[in-house]
């Protein structure tokens, strides 16, 4: 199926939306807030955002990255997650079309933004967000993807089993907590989504690149060894990889392996 430019332009511009709302996400639910009310305001001043000045993106240049009302600065990190939540659902497009699995995998992806930003900003990955993930996974494959059903079963065991057992693992190599319980709730919630061999994938890639990223850092100076280094981010990475690409990276890695 051939998509055309105004159809990428059009799920950009949803995802986008969708992106807006996710920054409201991000900011209050580690603050236990309510995400609908109030609506959007400045944390500076106060002031409510009119809807002219909270339109993704373009908003943003606009105000030239400045409140209308006190002036205080925006930060990037709003139009860069709208941009990338955009992003995200061109690509799904590209890669499954109009069809149901867009919805579904667009659903993953937006939870796997909103936790990767809050992952980075405080160490935490909010159960309430991990759940809103898993339900949204269980129903629309019970609904729309029925199909689907035994590989989501697979795939939510394998997610949890194997990062439990990595964790324990380095607890009792390195007496301490390696991986924080919010780590495997989350990987279980991909597997949901990814099914047992996507998410295989997904740990490797997850593995290597946290682990690459994180002696980089120690390697510089950026962080010491033992620190805490979020994994959301790599899972959240990993997930993407692997659901746009897994199968021409296995038949990459298979090709390695034979010859």
């Amino acid at each position: 199926m051939v998509i055309s430019l105004p159809e990428y332009l059009f799920i950009f511009l949803i995802g986008s939306a969708l992106g807006s709302f996710l920054n409201v996400v991000i900011y209050r639910v580690p603050r236990n807030e309510s995400i609908v009310m109030p609506g959007s305001h400045c944390p500076k001043c106060n002031r409510s955002i009119k809807p002219h000045e909270n339109i993704p993106l373009f908003s943003y240049i606009i105000l030239r990255g400045k409140c209308a009302g006190c002036g205080t600065s925006i930060s990037i990190r709003y139009p860069v997650v709208e941009a990338c939540m955009g992003l995200l659902a061109s690509a799904l497009l590209w890669k499954f079309g109009w069809r149901w699995e867009l919805l579904f995998y667009c659903s993953m992806a937006a939870t796997l933004l909103a936790l990767s930003v809050i992952d980075l900003d405080v160490y935490r990955l909010p159960n309430k967000i991990v759940l809103v993930g898993s339900i949204f996974a269980v129903v629309i494959t019970l609904l729309v993807l029925r199909e689907h059903i035994f590989n989501m079963i697979l795939g939510g065991l394998m997610g949890i089993g194997i990062l439990g057992l990595m964790g324990l693992i380095g607890k009792l190599l390195f007496h301490k907590d390696t991986l924080g319980m919010g780590d495997v709730k989350l990987a279980g919630m991909i597997g949901l989504y990814l099914g047992p061999w996507l998410t295989a994938g997904m740990y490797i890639i997850a593995v290597f690149t946290g682990a690459v990223v994180g002696l980089t850092l120690i390697a510089v100076g950026g962080k010491k060894m033992g620190s805490k280094i979020p994994f959301g981010p790599y899972l959240a990475l990993g997930s993407m990889v692997v659901l746009l690409w897994g199968k021409e990276l296995w038949g990459w890695y298979l090709s390695l392996i034979l010859h």
